[in-house]
Parts: structure tokens; sequence; C-alpha cells
């Protein structure tokens, strides 16, 4: 019997947690599997992990410490070391440069293995210091590839430092097997407190609250949406630290009434919610002063997924997720005005919704889910 070939997958964020990166590295280990992968994933402690972790049939070690900040480093350098020592996996998917890319980038000087690094668009932005830059870029010379998730991405890293020719773009998916057109359960609706929904115009957004996302200016965007559709809602699926801050947005613009904080959800609660909504709707833009920014936007392909017409800001790489007037419209993040004008244009023009929703439906199925994604990128590395 052929030995399977070791794999490990060490990531701070890792599912139960709902994050991009979480998302990108238990799909990753999923497939891997699939394809007869002996797979290794390093995660995070956290809640529900045990339920998560049984449903898996590949081993998970999990490591505490996640809410420590960056000192939850050490914790995670033990548990890395203790697997990589014990398993001695020849191949290692270091899902975030400055925990796993940095400590493969002294064991690699050790032991012989390779190690691949992912880039997002935000992570070198934030790296100030000269020496740090230079740690940074050490990391990424010794990786054997580093996949972008976006043409963005990949344009940054070079930008940054980084050898072009290390750098491949995998743009990411979705799953159409948790994400697809259904019905909504009028248990769903009661549950949910959203019966007086029905026969309304609903916009949708799926995120954490925090700036870059642009849920304050879909808020500013409501009394212009308003005189045209008078019947429309604004649903905000998710938490963060500028929740308040949109609550007292709302008041200001006089449409509290109409914005509804429905609180974070797992994602296998969002499926009706995406299916709720006649509109997604995420105009992220870059806070530059923090380097903060949209890598791609995997919640578009959700939304498409469920045959839902999608916009997003003509920033980051969220233009490779939304192909503007095929799956959805791009739309200036900063002006209210070109917002609402999006909205307004979808939601009084059926034939130009389904038509949206139909072609992103179809993009998901034949080239961006998670299958194919974990394909190219095994491709790369084989």
């Amino acid at each position: 019997m052929l030995k399977r070939e070791k794999i490990l997958i060490a990531s701070v964020d890792f599912p139960p947690h709902t994050d991009g990166v979480s998302t990108i590295s238990g799909e990753l280990a999923d497939h891997f599997y699939d394809f007869g992968i002996d797979v290794l994933c390093i995660g995070p402690k956290s809640k529900k992990d045990m339920e998560y972790d049984k449903k898996r049939r590949y081993r998970i070690f999990r490591f505490y410490g996640y809410n420590l900040g960056y000192l939850r480093f050490f914790p995670f350098f033990f548990t890395f070391l203790i697997v990589f020592l014990r398993f001695r996996p020849k191949k290692v998917f270091a899902m975030n440069i400055g925990y796993g890319g940095l400590i493969s980038y002294f064991l690699k000087k050790i032991f012989r293995f390779k190690y691949y690094l992912f880039g997002y668009g935000y992570e070198f932005e934030k790296i100030k210091r000269r020496f740090l830059k230079n740690v940074y870029l050490k990391i990424y010379e010794n990786s054997e590839n580093i996949f972008a998730l976006s043409n963005f991405v990949k344009n940054r890293l070079i930008r940054f430092g980084v050898n072009e020719e290390k750098i491949f773009i995998v743009h990411p998916g979705t799953d159409p097997s948790k994400f697809y057109p259904a019905e909504i359960p009028e248990r769903f609706l009661k549950e949910e407190n959203l019966e007086f929904l029905k026969d309304k115009k609903i916009i949708l957004s799926v995120g954490r609250l925090v700036m870059r996302k642009g849920f304050d200016m879909v808020i500013k965007s409501l009394p212009l949406v308003l005189k045209e559709i008078p019947d429309v809602y604004y649903l905000l699926v998710g938490d963060g630290p500028i929740k308040n801050y949109l609550k007292e947005l709302a008041f200001k613009c006089g449409v509290e009434e109409r914005v509804i904080f429905a609180g974070r959800r797992f994602p296998s609660q969002l499926l009706y919610f995406y299916n709720l909504c006649d509109l997604f709707i995420m105009p992220s833009r870059e806070i530059k002063e923090k380097g903060d920014v949209e890598g791609f936007g995997i919640v578009f392909l959700e939304a498409n997924a469920c045959k839902k017409p999608v916009i997003g800001g003509k920033s980051g790489g969220v233009v490779d997720a939304v192909i503007d007037g095929y799956n959805g419209l791009l739309v200036n993040p900063e002006d209210e005005n070109d917002i609402a004008k999006a909205i307004i244009k979808i939601l009084s023009d059926k034939k130009l919704a389904e038509r949206l929703g139909e072609n992103g439906y179809k993009r998901v199925l034949n080239e961006l889910n998670w299958e194919n994604f974990s394909r190219k990128v095994y491709e790369f590395i084989k």
C-alpha cells in the first residue's frame, strides 16, 4: 500500500471560526484529504471545535490562547513544533505569515521540507518598520510559492518586494452544496422575528462590522433609495467593533426602523438569509492608514450561489469577485449616491437582477468553488 503524503496546514484562524482565513484553511484541509493526502491541521481552541473536529476524517491539533493577541504566538509555536517533530511532514501550508510562516522559515534551516504561503491583501501593509519588512521578505523568499487570492493581492506582493515568479493567483470559492437557491421555511422567519419582511425588498450584508466593509455607506444611501423604493429594508448579519456606530448612524439618517441587526451567524445559518434577500451588498473600501482592504470577498460568491445579484466596491480584490455587469455591479465605495443608484437599478429591474444572479450561480458551479480552488493549489505543489 502506498504511503500517503503528509501535509501540515497550520493556521491561527481555523473553523469553526468563520473569517476568510479560517474558511480557506478548513476547505483546503477537507479537499486535500479527499485527494488522498494525509492531512494534519493546527488551529485554535474555540467553542464548538469538538463538534467540528468529530466530523473530520483527519487530525486537528488545537492550541489554547487565541484571545491573547500577539502572545498567542507562543502556544501556537509549541503546538506547531510538537506536531512537526512527531509527524515530520514534507510540506507545510503556513496560512499566516507572521505565525506559521515565521516558524517554518526557521525550521527549514534545520529540517528538509517545503512551505507555502497565502496572500490575502492586508498582512504586509501593516509592516512599517524596515526590520520587520526584511523579515517578511525573507519568509516569502524562502517559501516555495505564494498563492494570491486576486490580481490586487499579487500586485501588492510585488510592490512589497516579493519575487513575481513565486506568486500564483488562485481565486477562492464557495460550496454550492451549502449555498444554493432554497425556499424560506416559515419556521426560520418566526425564529428570527422576520415575518414582517414578507413581500418587502430586502438588501443584505454579511460580514464583520468594520469600516472597510462599507456598511456605513449603505446606511447613508438608504434615504435616497427609499425615495424611489419605499418598501426597502436593510438586513445586516454580523458583529463587530462599529456596531453601535452603525446604529447611531441609522438613527441620524432617519432609517433606524429600516436597518435590522441580525447579529453573528455560523455559516450553516446563512443559507436562508441569502435566499431571503433581493440583493447582496458590500461596498468595501481601503482604509489606507490601517492597511485594511478586502483581498477578494467570498461572501459575494455565497450570495451568487443562491442566485442573488451583488454590489461591491471598486476596491482591492473585489473587482475579481464581482465582474461589473455580469454577476453584479461595482460602485464607488465612498459615494452614497453611486451606491443608491446601483441599488435602485437592480431592485427596480427584475430581469437584470435575475440575469446577474443566474450568471453568478453558473460561475460558482463551473469555476469559483472550493474543489476547483483546492485542486489548483494541489496541482502547483505536486
